[in-house]
């Protein structure tokens, strides 16, 4: 038990799974049950970092449970429309394995595109993946390659009598490779489909609701499921008995961690996890404590963090100092004076700069805010002294 405690309650990068994981109730019903159903077509979107990949990997290890069968294909890194393909197939080898020993042979009688069988390490099987040629083939011809892929999983569903799963992650990278033209060949792949049911994922939020937009392929195609922050009560509960378990008072702890680091929740679970290798330390965490766990993380991503601030204009930097310091009137002669502001047209060009970037969030008419609080907290030790302002 002892050797238990020490071990730290908190999980970050990957997806996670089981204890690691809580509450999202609701959006674990819906993914499972469209997983489920055949022909069903869910699209879950959301900010990055608010847990979507492992809400869909926890739906999907619930329904392998009950001998249901599930893909996930992780498309984010990506680089041509015949990654994803080959993405799709490992996943289906990979995870349909347990529901078919033979998947792979299976796969490989549906497939009308060249395949090879290599060994996957990580799980110890075989596996499929597109004959390398695809990479540098025709957009067309990569095209075909995704739909095969699919198809593929469709007729060997057909075949056993089962529902298939399918879940893509950040599927709207689909957009890289031919933009609308590549959305609706994707459409009419999903369309036909009978005995395979799809969740989509995504977290580039303006583009998804430009995809989903009319005159889009995906207009009405999906059901939508917004994926928006955990409750910070439940939250807040969650940590501490996740530290009062692991040896560690929390003393209200978790209501300050989540206040700190809110709303992303990766953000929260990293500030936790740096709480309690601070905690584990007495056996109390104090909201001092909190602080010192904040500014932990930030020292630990320092390189990073810099890295991030040295790409920016001086512009650019002169308005992330604004909003460290919570300025609110951003087009103001004031800020501009303050910061070293230029004209409203200039200040208007860098914010749009920061949000491509992922640096900084829109929150209403006139209100921003840093996407990390790991980057607020750098900028407000190491950037705003610039300027005479120095917060605890």
């Amino acid at each position: 038990m002892a050797t238990e405690k020490r071990k730290n309650p908190f999980r970050v990068g990957g997806t996670v799974v089981g204890r690691y994981f809580t509450d999202r109730a609701v959006e674990l019903k819906r993914i499972g049950s469209a997983l489920g159903e055949p022909g069903a077509k869910l699209l879950v979107y959301g900010p990055r970092r608010m847990g979507k990949s492992s809400a869909i990997e926890s739906a999907v290890w619930r329904l392998r449970r009950k001998r249901q069968a599930a893909v996930i294909a992780d498309l984010s890194a990506a680089t041509t429309v015949a990654d994803m393909a080959s993405r799709i197939l490992q996943g289906a080898t990979r995870q349909l394995r347990s529901s078919w020993e033979s998947v792979v042979g299976d796969l490989v009688n549906h497939l009308r595109v060249g395949v090879s069988i290599v060994l996957d390490t990580a799980a110890g099987h075989p596996t499929l993946v597109l004959d390398v040629g695809q990479r540098n083939a025709p957009l067309e011809e990569q095209r075909d390659t995704l739909a095969e892929a699919l198809d593929a999983i469709e007729r060997l569903a057909e075949e056993k009598g089962r529902t298939i799963g399918i879940a893509l992650d950040e599927f709207q990278e689909i957009h890289r490779f031919g933009g609308e033209e590549a959305e609706w060949h994707l459409r009419g792949v999903i369309q036909r489909h009978r005995h395979v049911s799809y969740v989509l994922a995504g977290s580039k939020e303006s583009l998804i609701e430009a995809m989903t937009g009319r005159n889009r392929a995906f207009f009405k195609l999906f059901e939508l499921l917004p994926f928006g922050p955990i409750d910070g009560r439940h939250l807040a509960r969650w940590i501490d008995s996740r530290l009062e378990s692991h040896g560690v008072r929390p003393q209200g702890a978790g209501r300050r961690i989540v206040e700190l680091a809110q709303p992303r929740t990766r953000d929260i679970i990293l500030l936790a996890r740096s709480a309690f290798q601070i905690g584990a330390r007495t056996g109390n965490l104090r909201e001092g404590d909190v602080w010192r766990a904040l500014d932990q993380v930030v020292d630990e991503e320092d390189d990073l963090l810099r890295a991030d601030w040295e790409r920016r204009t001086a512009l650019q930097q002169n308005v992330l100092r604004a909003i460290a310091a919570a300025e609110e009137k951003l087009y103001s002669e004031a800020a501009r004076d303050r910061f070293g502001l230029r004209g409203s047209a200039y200040v208007a060009a860098a914010l749009d700069s920061l949000i491509e970037a992922d640096l900084v969030v829109k929150l209403g008419e006139g209100r921003y805010e840093f996407d990390s609080p790991f980057m607020r907290r750098w900028v407000v030790r190491h950037a705003l002294p610039d300027v005479g302002i120095i917060l605890t």
